[in-house]
This record gives C-alpha cells, structure tokens and sequence, in this order.
C-alpha cells in the first residue's frame, strides 16, 4: 500500500476518533466545534505548577478541574458500556 494511502487511512481513524471523543465525552455545547478549536479550549487552560510536600501538584481553577473531572467519568462510562 502506498505511504500517502496509509497516511490518509490514519487521518480517517483520528478524525472518527475525536468524533466518538466529541460525542461521547462532551457537553452539547461543543459539539459544533472543530478540532483546533477544542484542543484550544481544553489545553489552553491557566495553571500553575507547584511543589506541595515533597510533590509537584498542578494548582488550575475550579471549573476546570471540574471539566476534566466530567470528562473522565464520562470517558470511562463509554469505555465500561462498550462489549
């Protein structure tokens, strides 16, 4: 099979994937977003890396932790339904 037939049939599987993500694991709200637009909002996000007893802890707001949060339960939920 040819290097560029390969390289489209990845980009097929990675865009079904975020479809499945987007669905599955996201509020109504983002579903008309694309995927830089998404990838933005959720990796964009203010923090703050620091040390807190001997470890590093990533110190972001409460809202976001809450997103992520959703986001698990939700992705593991799928996951769990799945045969």
């Amino acid at each position: 099979m040819p290097p560029t037939r390969r390289f489209f049939r990845i980009g097929i599987i990675a865009h079904n994937l975020f479809v499945l993500f987007k669905h599955s694991a996201l509020n109504t709200d983002w579903q008309r977003h694309k995927v830089a637009t998404i990838r933005w909002r959720l990796f964009h996000r203010p923090g703050k890396v620091v040390r807190h007893a001997g470890s590093w802890v990533l110190k972001v707001a409460a809202d976001t932790a809450d997103l992520f949060r959703r986001i698990r339960t939700r992705s593991f939920a799928q996951a769990m339904a799945s045969p």
